[in-house]
């Protein structure tokens, strides 16, 4: 499993539950752990390749014609004059494609002329980047060979002074490709966006086959017959699997970034072949002496016999992917406030202690957990604006409030949730000042500004450090047994990065790092804790950290089916099938919320 990172050389009422050298013109078709520390660098390097010198049958291939190399019962084969892999089979399916392309946003341009540009400084931390694909050729660039490794490859190739290393892996059943970008420029030059392409994918029949996003939006599965060619269909959260069917033929394309968000999508294209693009957010400066990782895709070889959804889920325990071993996930969620909610305008001007009347009442109705709404000093009477997260706010009791509160309602046999919102404050505010260190910084190296607050960069050892302790004391001095986690998908780019990191890795990276932090305090305080984070991608690197997804694409889903003008019947069908699609291709074990309105959706 490889983790991204920059190197110098070498997420109301709620319910839970992958030497030959000759000139290429794209003119020529193709042939056809559960670490509680903070990552500071990546936990777990990309793969190292071993070189070995390149077989005699490489320098007497026919220019065009397939080098075949095969690792662990798999086989891929790669175009001779391309460099790009067009087949890969084993015992199980044989998959065939024009070729996988790895484009790189480089110099105001993607390198590789697949995808249009667009420039990713400016969007917001819930958008995703836009994909474009153009219907062009590829450009003329250097193929300058292939070393085998141990467990598979590397394919270089060269256009200008951007250098792209494709690794592949061979796994059990599917194969790996994560890509290692370096330049021979001597000053920075910016990275912006990384696309990962899957182009024409051969043996479907554009009037029959169908495209799907499991667990993620648009739901169900979308004939191919629907969009003309070149008509891109993206998610709208980080999926992490597209999968193409047709009858008995299935091709699972899969996709995960430990470092930033990403767009799933699909089209077909000049020859009406299904073409998949997972293009990840990734922002940088590159420059002489310096590589970039990025990854990882992976497609699966399926047995006939397998269930195409289960199989992810088996792929994803195969990669380490799992739930945590530490924490509480069960029983309903009652979300609340003592002041009421953002719809009612605070009506209620209750205390905690007051407030904490009601919770009979809610143990009585069957609940097992109450997630309170933000409680700390804030603004106006915005409580998405603390700020401080030490400062329980008086208008609500203050400590001694909360402390009454978390202790009657174990005696009810409810547990706590504190809703932390860890983005910061408003920049006027001391907490903002004193800690501008942990602001993340746009390129001007003013601050990164978002919700009128600042965007701290969840990556920053010392804020680390000082969110364990903060859900420490909590947890012992309080009783509180657990959160769900405001902005946990992650926060702007800092251009100024913490050594170890990239621009982007504010991002995703960061989400993860604050959940993991907010974790290790509840356990330095002595308690299992129940975690709810913000995070709306189904991200399976999530997940050893999530005691419950916030199911935010089920919710969608639901709300594009209520305005899909079809019928009951439909509803239910296509509801049910993505239910079942999302479950089996989860990581095994995960527990989702299931909410149909919430303190965002009534606003």
């Amino acid at each position: 499993m490889n983790f991204l990172k920059l190197r110098i050389i070498t997420g109301a009422l709620i319910f839970s539950v992958s030497v030959l050298l000759s000139s290429c013109s794209g003119r020529e078709n193709p042939q056809d752990s559960g670490d509680l520390t903070p990552t500071v660098a990546a936990p777990t390097a990309a793969p190292t390749a071993t070189p070995s010198k390149p077989s005699a049958d490489w320098s007497i291939a026919k220019e065009g014609s397939p080098i075949e190399i095969t690792r662990n019962g798999i086989t891929c084969s790669v175009n001779s004059a391309t460099g790009l892999v067009t087949q890969v089979k084993s015992e199980n399916q044989t998959i065939d494609m024009d070729g996988i392309v790895i484009d790189i946003g480089f110099k105001d341009a993607y390198s590789f002329d697949q995808l249009g540009y667009s420039s990713l400084e400016d969007r917001a931390t819930w958008e995703l980047p836009v994909v474009w694909p153009r219907m062009k050729p590829l450009p003329e660039y250097d193929f300058k060979g292939i070393k085998e490794t141990e467990d598979g490859f590397i394919s270089t190739l060269t256009i200008d002074t951007l250098t792209v290393e494709y690794h592949y892996i061979m796994l059990d059943n599917a194969i790996q490709v994560y890509g290692v970008i370096s330049t021979t420029e001597d000053t920075d030059q910016l990275v912006n966006g990384v696309g990962f392409i899957v182009k024409g994918f051969k043996g479907f029949d554009k009037s029959k086959a169908t495209a799907e996003f499991p667990g993620s939006t648009p739901e169900g599965r979308i004939a191919l017959s629907k969009y003309p060619k070149y008509s891109v269909v993206s998610t709208h959260y980080s999926g992490p699997l597209i999968q193409f069917n047709q009858n008995s033929l299935n091709v699972n394309v899969l996709f995960v970034d430990e470092e930033e968000k990403w767009t799933a999508s699909f089209y077909s294209d000049e020859n009406d072949n299904p073409s998949s693009i997972f293009l990840a957010a990734v922002e940088g400066y590159l420059k002489s002496g310096e590589e970039i990782v990025i990854g990882n895709m992976y497609i699966q070889l399926l047995d006939s016999k397998d269930d195409p959804y289960l199989a992810v889920q088996d792929f994803w325990a195969a990669l380490g992917y799992h739930v945590p071993t530490d924490g509480v996930n069960d029983g309903p969620v009652y979300s609340a406030h003592p002041y009421g909610t953002m719809d009612t305008n605070y009506f209620n001007k209750l205390t905690l202690q007051e407030y904490a009347d009601q919770l009979d009442r809610i143990a009585a109705m069957g609940f097992k957990n109450v997630w309170l709404l933000p409680i700390f000093h804030h603004t106006g009477d915005n409580v998405y604006e603390p700020i401080d997260q030490g400062v329980i706010d008086n208008r609500y009791g203050g400590e001694e409030g909360a402390k009454i509160f978390i202790e009657k309602a174990h005696n009810h046999g409810l547990r706590v949730l504190f809703d932390l919102v860890p983005h910061g404050p408003r920049p006027i505010y001391p907490f903002a000042k004193e800690h501008d260190h942990w602001i993340s910084k746009r390129k001007d190296g003013s601050n990164q500004i978002e919700w009128e607050c600042v965007s701290f960069d969840y990556n920053n050892p010392e804020y680390y450090d000082y969110t364990v302790n903060l859900l420490a004391n909590y947890a012992k001095d309080f009783g509180l047994d657990g959160a769900r986690i405001d902005c946990s998908m992650g926060g702007l780019s800092n251009w100024q990065p913490v050594e170890g990191y990239r621009p982007s890795s504010s991002g995703l990276a960061a989400g993860i790092n604050i959940t993991k932090a907010v974790r290790e305090g509840f356990l330095k305080g002595g308690v299992d804790p129940i975690l709810l984070p913000e995070n709306f991608h189904p991200n399976p690197a999530f997940a050893k950290y999530t005691d419950i997804f916030y199911d935010m694409p089920l919710y969608r889903t639901m709300h594009n089916l209520h305005h899909a003008r079809i019928s009951e019947t439909e509803y239910v069908q296509t509801l049910q099938h993505w239910l079942e699609a999302e479950r089996k291709t989860s990581v095994k074990g995960l527990v989702k919320l299931r909410f149909l309105g919430n303190h965002d959706t009534v606003t």
